[in-house]
């Protein structure tokens, strides 16, 4: 205890030096008590001064450091042989210089990257935006704020004056839109987009906030009226170019669609009535023809069907694989994600049964936040073609250049809920105990998202996704196992061969962050809230600007089903996600001890069990033989129920081996409490107090939840129509498809789910169906189901005997799943029935 106390006493201390150093300002909020990353003042929370005076020095230090030891780092190699794997090179700076750097300079240094960082990539050229903001203003907004933007109020973001119109000001660049090194074709400087641009907005209660998605961001409509302008301004009648009005309108309706047209008709005929407008943009064009190819000018125009698709995007939603930056020949549009809370903590990953440690991105199949920056750096390099010759790219490829903004980023958390409006806890405690039963087969992670990717099939939703990259199938790849690899030259030469098979092709549900604010949801936009949401998707609103572009709102309609009071309780929880969750949900799981063997020859594993960080129970699972191998399927409640006590998760601290270690109080059923200090080392639970020389602990393995009777159970029988027949039971309803598929033997890919009939059930109830034979003691869940259709009524039973959980379907045993005795859902306990 008093090594505890001392231990505290210390991190305090150490906490009030850190606070005094930074001290973050009254009335905005921190993320990592060094930065004002959320709060009312737009200027207070960039912070442009301070943050780049530490990135200034940041990247001088880094520069003498690599003189400094260049005799080492000569000798170590430098080839990264996974996207997953820094170079021996990059790791040895990174462990050696970038982990032991000051922290609260790498954090400024990784905010100011995160505003104005553009490592070499590429972007409009600079006399297109100064031209779109002096004379389109009315239009546009300031800092092109009617299309979801926002103005830069810093005089780094300032363009100056109209040389060609002196009663035109200067005027600010939108956040995020930053100088960059790149150029368009030879000679035409560019702004690129940085982090802000799409991951930062004002929230509904008047806060800046720093790693939310700006979904209000018009980014496709951006683009088809910019790429579209100069020719509205060109051809609209009277044509400037001399032509007659009847030839302007056919080369109008050659470049320009009729919608985009009408949207410009009005700005066009203002722009072209002001004084210097005209003369800037034949500047501006001699500029464009001078500094680039036809070539060049060529690779950014868009078909008439690009501008369409562009157009007919909703806002929220962006695709940076469309030209200018890459042409992966798909069309996708993919929701502005926000940033807050990524899992980076590889215990955590193991714990929640991650695919692609931190699966970033919709598609879940990047690894880190390290690699998916170099990904988007190589993605839209200045040079697409040769990026090696850049100086600049050279530079910021390399990790450790940007190494403060993934600290920065790590250290992202959700805003605070506001304080100008009430939020019903008791009805979000409601929704908890529905999504902890409904909803957490899929959002299983400690922040809502899932582990991994699903098939767009799973989901019922469009695959426009399955585009993306332009992937082809290499059958030589992995040692002849085959892979994705990819069209797009500059991703296939930059990273080695096949290292795109990570790519998933589905469909990663997101973080639940700040979802009070959030009004576009599904990977897509889509949807508008969660009350759309949880519209089953044949009666959802379609949002889509044309009809004969139906970009999907279709698919995800789990909870649809809910009564009224239901589906406000859910909401109530995820509009609340973060706030109400318990800090130690990043101890859910379970964790085994070591096999005992016991006198009599059988054996035991103690097991413990955390439940969202406010209860922990110590289960006992009993083996018939010596090694823990054969489960004792003599014993009716096994594993047997021990002790139960009542956690209180405090303060966190890292211990003197590294790993985030939490103070907890336990409350024991006799009402005594007792302290102890929680951590996950390795692959280990340890409750070893701070100064031991080993952890004391259980190991952990990984668990495959079913909470409730939520899940899908495949049938393994394959018909002669190449069929299988599958049973999905959900938020009180069992529905039954049948699944075809494009290779005989029901291999291949998913063709259809067809949905057969619908059945309600009641609370499931349990039996205890006694023994099979003379071995088996069997549990049943009775399911007493109506179909939806007709009426009827059907019996159904969940059944586990021995080992394994199996679902009956018309009396015949049409898929299991091994649970190994260790199948828990979150309503019953199966192996119990409890």
């Amino acid at each position: 205890m008093i090594k505890r106390i001392t231990l505290l006493l210390n991190l305090g201390a150490m906490l009030l030096a850190s606070t005094v150093q930074a001290q973050p300002l009254p009335g905005y909020q921190s993320y990592n008590g060094v930065t004002n990353d959320v709060g009312p003042d737009l200027a207070t929370v960039i912070e442009y001064d301070a943050t780049k005076a530490a990135c200034d020095q940041y990247q001088a230090d880094l520069d003498q450091y690599l003189i400094d030891n260049d005799a080492v780092l000569s000798q170590l190699s430098d080839v990264e042989t996974s996207m997953a794997v820094l170079s021996e090179h990059e790791q040895y700076i990174v462990d050696d210089f970038v982990n032991t750097y000051d922290e609260a300079t790498t954090l400024k240094c990784g905010k100011y990257l995160f505003f104005y960082g553009a490592f070499d990539t590429t972007g409009v050229p600079k006399v297109m935006v100064h031209w779109m903001l002096r004379n389109f203003e009315d239009y546009y907004g300031p800092g092109f704020e009617n299309y979801g933007m926002i103005a830069d109020p810093n005089p780094v973001a300032t363009i100056p004056a109209s040389p060609f119109n002196p009663n035109i000001g200067p005027k600010q660049l939108p956040v995020g839109i930053v100088d960059s090194t790149g150029d368009f074709g030879s000679s035409v400087p560019v702004y690129a987009f940085s982090c802000a641009s799409c991951h930062f907005k004002e929230m509904d209660d008047g806060n800046f906030a720093i790693g939310i998605g700006n979904t209000e961001y018009e980014y496709g409509k951006m683009i088809s009226t910019q790429g579209q302008l100069p020719y509205a301004f060109l051809f609209q009648a009277p044509n400037l170019m001399g032509a007659t009005d009847e030839v302007a309108q056919t080369l109008l309706n050659a470049y320009v669609i009729p919608e985009v047209q009408t949207e410009l008709s009005g700005p066009v005929s203002t722009a072209r009535s002001i004084p210097g407008a005209i003369d800037e943009w034949n500047a501006l064009d001699a500029l464009m023809n001078e500094g680039s190819t036809q070539e060049d000018r060529s690779s950014i125009e868009y078909t008439l069907d690009q501008q369409r698709l562009n157009w007919a995007t909703w806002s929220g939603v962006m695709d940076f694989m469309v030209q200018p930056s890459q042409n992966d020949n798909a069309f996708t549009i993919t929701r502005i994600l926000n940033l807050a809370g990524i899992v980076a903590d590889p215990n955590v990953q193991k714990q929640h049964g991650f695919k692609n440690k931190e699966g970033l991105g919709w598609h879940g199949g990047s690894y880190d936040t390290i690699n998916f920056i170099r990904s988007f750096i190589t993605l839209t390099a200045s040079d697409l073609e040769n990026p090696e010759l850049s100086d600049d790219y050279n530079y910021w490829v390399n990790e450790y250049r940007y190494m403060p903004l993934v600290t920065y980023l790590h250290s992202l958390k959700e805003p605070a809920l506001p304080v100008d409006r009430t939020f019903d806890v008791v009805a979000a405690n409601r929704g908890e105990a529905l999504f902890d039963n409904n909803c957490t087969s899929c959002h299983n992670g400690p922040g809502g998202e899932t582990s991994r990717a699903y098939d767009h099939a799973e989901l019922d939703v469009e695959n426009g996704h399955l585009g993306f990259m332009d992937l082809y199938w290499d059958g030589a790849l992995f040692g002849g196992a085959g892979g994705w690899e990819t069209n797009v030259t500059t991703i296939r030469d930059r990273f080695p061969a096949g290292e795109t098979a990570t790519y998933t092709r589905g469909i990663k549900g997101p973080r639940f962050i700040a979802m009070w604010d959030n009004e576009r949801l599904l990977h897509n936009g889509s949807v508008r809230g969660l009350d759309e949401l949880l519209t089953c998707a044949p009666n959802r609103i379609s949002d889509a600007t044309q009809s004969d572009i139906q970009f999907s709102n279709q698919g995800h309609e789990f909870g649809c089903y809910f009564s009224a009071g239901d589906k406000a309780d859910l909401k109530a929880f995820i509009q609340t996600f973060a706030t109400n969750r318990n800090a130690g949900n990043r101890y859910n799981g379970q964790w085994d001890g070591v096999c005992s063997t016991l006198s009599n020859g059988k054996s035991q594993i103690l097991n413990i069990t955390f439940t969202k960080g406010k209860r922990m129970d110590l289960l006992v699972k009993h083996y018939s033989d010596a090694n823990c191998q054969v489960f004792d399927t003599d014993r009716v409640k096994n594993p047997g129920h021990g002790l139960s006590w009542e956690m209180e998760v405090g303060s966190e601290f890292i211990n003197s081996r590294g790993y985030l270690s939490h103070n907890v109080t336990y409350t024991k059923p006799d009402g005594t409490t007792a302290d102890d200090v929680v951590a996950i080392e390795g692959d280990q639970l340890a409750n070893a107090e701070e100064g031991d020389p080993e952890p004391r602990g259980l190991f952990i393995r990984q668990r495959t939840d079913y909470p409730g009777l939520n899940g899908l159970w495949l049938n393994d029988y394959c018909t002669a129509q190449n069929t299988k027949e599958l049973v999905m039971m959900r938020d009180g309803i069992r529905v039954n498809k049948t699944v075809t598929y494009n290779a005989p033997g029901c291999t291949g890919g998913v063709l259809s789910m067809v949905n057969d009939s619908a059945w309600t059930f009641e609370d499931p109830k349990w039996l205890n169906a006694g023994v099979r034979g003379e071995t088996f003691p069997m549990h049943n869940m009775r399911l007493k189901m109506k179909n939806v259709a007709d009426g009827t009524n059907w019996t159904q039973f969940i059944n586990v005997t021995e080992t394994t959980l199996h679902a009956m379907f018309n009396n015949n045993y049409a898929a299991s799943i091994n649970g190994n005795g260790q199948h828990y859902t979150r309503v019953y306990n199966i192996n119990t029935a409890e």
